[in-house]
């Protein structure tokens, strides 16, 4: 519960005595933000991970029990002396119809801030307050766009609120939600965009650092006879990535080409220069994103002892490593840092064998035979080990310090995450290359046709008489062996006839 929201009078309050209630420090109480919301209040969070896109909006209404009912908590619904109704005080402390709260917390989700629309009538003037908060910090020049009641006539931006016990105080006596946070007087920028829609552009010209908050606030006349008014915030801005988020395009490893029998893994590291450790290892074989069984890994582990601003310079530490369920030989380890990052190679230090960290735990208990030299290329962005036999089972992995390379997200100030392209590549000890045996015909049921002679080509200048009569030049050569045959036999039978 807020403090300017427990409010006991049934009719309007005077401007003066309104701002002694909400600005007192007497008026603070338990809060009541941990409490479910009412079931019209959405979820104002539409952010990425490194893009905040938050909406706050309410309804402000004189009677919102009987025109808002879904908007109403019924543990905020405040009652007069007599029991009846505080229609005012009920009124402000309901009618949220979207805002930033831990309210929406579940195991997967957590609000990325504070944000919501401070609503409440003090006589004829409507006050709308937009306290502001946020986890991660949010970059200078974020936006805030205020759409403000059209009819809600001298309006006035109030960028400091006055406090007795200053606004810090003032802002963690909310609650334990608003106590998570700093709160400091902002530095904006207001300027009314569209007169007639009464649409205000707030600018936060420093931004918020993580864990702070800061608040603004309108004032204007809330016209005679109104039932109610709305009003809605939308924050835009570069937000730097919570530990464990990672934003921005990552790219994507290539598969190298391989000889008969040679295996390879296809992996890749992505480290988000904000967050404390790794954040995402993928692991292939044979390709990206194949289904193939998976039989190694060439990845890595990374710490930072801290968390907080990253930049050009910074120093990250890792423990690159190579693993094998196979058993393959001549095998090399290469490490490619393509986004973020190069490695220092006078950092190179606690060479393990078998590997380090959870290697030995995951079954990659061997020790390989024959580790190489770990060499760095000269601009720092490629490691290469060569290793003689990786026996089935086992690992090695060493340590290496890399520094931050600068590399930005379009359009933002923000570091664009490490990105590393690995690989384990291998002659697979198992795989056995097909010799190639000279081809031989397949048999044949049917029998070998008896080799002929090819009779004799046609003459090119045929005689003139066989021509006449359509004889050709074989037809001429059988009628002399014929005419030859005959006269042999002749000779034969007079030879018996003496």
């Amino acid at each position: 519960m807020k403090p300017m929201h427990r409010l006991t009078i049934s009719t309007a309050l005077s401007a003066a005595v309104a701002t002694a209630l909400i600005a007192g420090p007497a008026m603070a109480a338990t809060s009541h933000d941990n409490q479910p919301p009412s079931p019209g209040t959405a979820n104002g969070d539409k952010s990425t991970s490194c893009r905040a896109d938050w909406t706050a909006a309410a309804i402000l209404d004189t009677d919102i029990l009987a025109h808002h009912p879904d908007l109403v908590n019924p543990a905020d619904i405040t009652l007069n002396a007599d029991g009846t109704v505080n229609k005012i005080a009920t009124g402000s402390n309901n009618g949220y119809t979207s805002k930033i709260s831990t309210n929406f917390n579940t195991e997967t989700y957590k609000a990325p801030g504070m944000f919501e629309a401070n609503h409440w009538i003090a006589g004829s003037t409507q006050n709308w307050r937009f306290p502001v908060a946020t986890k991660n910090k949010l970059v200078a020049g974020t936006t805030i766009t205020v759409d403000l009641p059209d009819d809600m006539a001298d309006t006035k931006f109030i960028g400091k609120l006055e406090t007795r016990a200053g606004l810090n105080a003032y802002m963690q006596a909310w609650g334990p939600r608003e106590a998570e946070y700093t709160w400091n007087d902002g530095d904006f920028t207001a300027t009314l965009t569209d007169a007639a829609k009464n649409i205000w552009t707030i600018t936060l010209n420093k931004g918020l650092d993580a864990n702070t908050g800061t608040i603004f606030q309108f004032t204007g006349t809330f016209p005679e006879g109104a039932e109610s008014s709305t009003a809605s915030a939308k924050l835009v801005g570069t937000q730097f990535p919570a530990d464990g988020q990672v934003c921005g395009d990552l790219p994507t490893p290539e598969t190298p080409k391989l000889t008969p029998c040679q295996v390879t893994t296809v992996d890749r590291t992505v480290w988000s220069p904000y967050s404390r450790d790794i954040n995402e290892r993928s692991k292939y074989s044979g390709s990206w994103g194949s289904e193939e069984p998976k039989w190694g890994e060439a990845n890595a582990d990374g710490w930072f002892t801290s968390r907080g601003e990253a930049k050009v310079g910074d120093s990250r530490t890792l423990r690159l490593y190579g693993a094998t369920h196979k058993d393959i030989t001549n095998a090399t380890l290469t490490i490619k840092a393509v986004q973020g990052l190069k490695f220092d190679a006078s950092t190179i230090n606690t060479i393990s064998n078998p590997g380090a960290g959870a290697l030995q735990g995951n079954g990659f208990t061997n020790t390989v035979e024959g580790l190489g030299d770990i060499k760095v290329s000269e601009d720092g962005k490629t490691i290469t080990v060569t290793i003689a036999h990786m026996p089935a089972n086992s690992s090695f992995s060493f340590n290496i310090n890399g520094t931050l390379t600068g590399e930005t997200l379009e359009g933002s100030p923000i570091l664009a995450p490490i990105v590393l392209h690995n690989w384990l590549t291998g002659t697979d000890s198992e795989c056995t290359v097909p010799t190639e045996e000279p081809s031989t015909p397949a048999p044949s049921d049917s029998p070998t046709p008896e080799a002929t002679t090819p009779a004799p080509a046609p003459s090119a200048t045929p005689s003139g008489n066989l021509a006449r009569t359509g004889a050709d030049t074989p037809m001429l050569a059988g009628a002399a062996i014929m005419a030859g045959l005959a006269g042999l036999g002749a000779l034969a039978l007079r030879r018996r006839q003496r």
